[in-house]
């Protein structure tokens, strides 16, 4: 299969075949050697930026020795020198031209693969996804249960969906799926309460067509229609993403769902390891099938501008020759040690087109069950402190783990009815012998009193609304008319397909901007962090600091490759050949300077004498001529080797 290539906007260096493999390499070489320091040595960039321009001299016995000096008078005549090279150094004060990468699919996965989980695109809301789902499931039996009927006349036949539930059977009927249809659908019309504490005050309702009968009563009591949902889309929607993905480890305590550049060049596979099981959180996807969502369409294309702040700078390897060093000069900010400056924020340095218009995915939805039944908080007045976060009792709803299915019930319940105060008598007003009360002094909003005359009908205790609710929904769960499913054993997974994510390509290709602007200094280092591999083993070399001042900068440890180790004992710049400390004419500490990581020395106008040492211990006399007047952009070298 033919290499992919990228393509490149601007000129590229000299030495450069214009396709190249698309490689961090390749950036680095293009970021850094579009400068006429590189071009101008004929160097070949991705063949290390090395080969010097001055070759290694005889060997002569009787040495050398230099004119002028830089102070001490000290020439190293006490020693023999053998005369090694001569060459320039120049300073190139020109920023390489800005790098446009044009990058399809397949090039972004090449660049950025090792690091695409690294790459946060953005945190995508899921409520829309959760509304979406939960819609879905919803009309996976047929649309009946909106009718003001008691039999909604359930027909999971009738969907893509439907028709993959399978209970013990081998049909819909007795699978946990319909059964927790059943609770997502259930209205005052459709409620079954048989076997609930609740289910004497319906016989009594409807025997006497007390307030139009049970359902009406219910209606009534919740302040709702008789064919809405007790439990709406959005407060389920809004409980799954508090309770479920809000807890999820992998996930921010917002619930929203963080995709990264894996995501999206995986097709959003990666949502079932990511989103799956992790410790004893059961996970909000099914690990046993694999998401997919196409992210990036056939026509993907990503431009991004990166302007450099590599600089490829003269230098000297003593015992070699003339050699040459990348180095960051980075002034832009807000950190100051990037290789490579983007500005995602700008659409003319940064463009993604060709995403999906519409994205779906498709995934197996999972909900639990906590193993045993949970009962409301009832006969304590102290039940009207049963809330989220400070459960009255270890056996109640709020004891229980979040992501469980009785959470969720009970959590919904909250968001809908936690404002709920009614209060109505049956018959009439004026002959109360039956009173439903919701949040009436001293009781809080949502906490619920049924007061039956002579307690006819056994009606339930004082509670807080969403953990009747609970209560029904747990019995309806267990009990669908079809089977009875055994407590524990009631964990549901919904297969969906193509459903909404809530976002288009289009919104999606704006909302990224500043999540990878947060992270530029990140993926400029993921594309050209490794420059330094590419460094000639200098032992000094030449550059212009902040100040305006040029100077020979000493190799420090910052400026070698990852790993390596320093081996130069006496870094600097010295006025005596026998490099005592006090002879170094050299600092790391220059006012108007910042770093101060670096030995430096200031070219002298006229001829001025060094004494350096390799990092193999070997000493050397240089001869540097800088110009007498004027900028000294341009040095001259004669380099001789101590003989011992």
């Amino acid at each position: 299969m033919m290499s992919r290539v990228l393509r490149i906007a601007g000129s590229a260096p000299r030495g450069l075949v214009s396709a190249r493999r698309f490689t961090r390499g390749w950036i680095v070489a293009s970021l850094a050697c579009l400068s006429t320091a590189c071009v101008g040595s004929g160097v070949e960039p991705d063949e290390g930026f090395t080969g010097g321009e001055g070759t290694e001299g005889e060997e002569s016995s009787e040495g050398s020795s230099s004119e002028g000096g830089s102070g001490s008078g000290d020439d190293g005549s006490d020693f023999e020198w053998t005369t090694l090279d001569e060459y320039e150094l120049r300073i190139d004060d020109g920023a390489p031209p800005a790098l446009t990468l044009n990058m399809d699919r397949e090039e972004v996965s090449e660049l950025f693969g090792d690091v695409a989980d690294d790459i946060k695109l953005l945190d995508l809301d899921a409520t829309p996804l959760l509304v979406n789902t939960l819609d879905e499931i919803k009309g996976a039996c047929g649309n009946d249960w909106q009718n003001d009927t008691s039999n909604p006349d359930y027909d999971c036949s009738l969907t893509a969906l439907g028709q993959t539930f399978v209970g013990p059977d081998s049909t819909w009927r007795t699978s946990a799926e319909f059964s927790a249809i059943r609770i997502l659908t259930m209205t005052p019309a459709n409620v079954a309460v048989q076997g609930t504490t609740i289910a004497g005050v319906q016989e009594l309702a409807d025997l006497l067509n007390l307030g139009g009968g049970f359902s009406q009563i219910l209606a009534d009591s919740m302040q709702i229609s008789r064919t809405t949902e007790f439990l709406g889309t959005e407060a389920l929607a809004e409980a799954l993403k508090e309770n479920v993905l809000g807890t999820h480890p992998n996930l921010t305590n917002d619930g929203t769902l963080p995709m990264t550049l894996r995501d999206a060049l995986t097709d959003l596979a990666t949502m079932g390891e990511k989103f799956g099981p992790v410790g004893n959180h059961p996970g909000v996807v099914d690990p046993s099938y694999t998401p997919y969502g196409e992210v990036f369409g056939p026509d993907f294309a990503m431009t991004a501008v990166a302007e450099s702040n590599l600089r490829v700078l003269d230098g000297a390897d003593l015992s070699a020759g003339k050699d040459f060093i990348t180095v960051v000069q980075d002034l832009v900010g807000p950190t100051f040690d990037d290789p490579a400056e983007f500005d995602f924020e700008d659409p003319a340095k940064f463009t993604v087109s060709g995403l999906t218009p519409n994205p779906t995915v498709d995934l197996r939805f999972r909900v639990v069950e906590h193993p045993s039944f949970v009962n409301s908080c009832v006969g304590n007045d102290d039940c009207v402190n049963n809330l989220p976060g400070n459960p009255v009792g270890q056996g109640t709803v709020w004891a229980t783990q979040p992501w469980t299915l009785e959470y969720q019930v009970a959590s919904a319940g909250i968001f809908t009815y936690d404002e709920l105060e009614h209060q109505q008598c049956y018959p009439f007003d004026w002959l109360c012998s039956a009173e439903v009360s919701v949040g009436r002094d001293p009781y809080p909003p949502g906490f619920a009193e049924f007061d039956v005359f002579l307690n006819i009908g056994d009606p339930p205790e004082n509670q807080y609304v969403w953990e009747l609710l609970m209560e029904v929904a747990q019995v309806q769960f267990h009990d669908n008319g079809e089977v009875v499913i055994p407590e524990g054993q009631g964990n549901v997974s919904f297969t969906l397909q193509d459903i909404p994510v809530g976002i288009t390509g289009a919104e999606a290709a704006e909302a990224v901007r500043p999540y990878l602007q947060a992270q530029s200094a990140d993926i400029a280092g993921y594309l050209l962090g490794d420059y330094k591999k590419n460094n000639g083993p200098v032992d000094f070399y030449y550059r212009r600091a902040e100040n305006g001042q040029p100077y020979l900068y000493f190799v420090a440890a910052e400026d070698l490759a990852d790993p390596s180790t320093y081996a130069w004992s006496k870094p600097g710049f010295f006025d005596s050949a026998y490099l005592e400390e006090g002879s170094r004419v050299s600092a790391s500490d220059i006012s108007g300077v910042a770093d101060v990581a670096h030995q430096k020395w200031a070219p002298a106008p006229g001829v001025s004498t060094l004494f350096v040492q390799d990092d193999g211990g070997e000493v050397y006399r240089l001869t540097v001529v800088a110009p007498e007047s004027g900028d000294p952009t341009t040095i001259s070298l004669s380099i001789e080797r101590r003989v011992d």
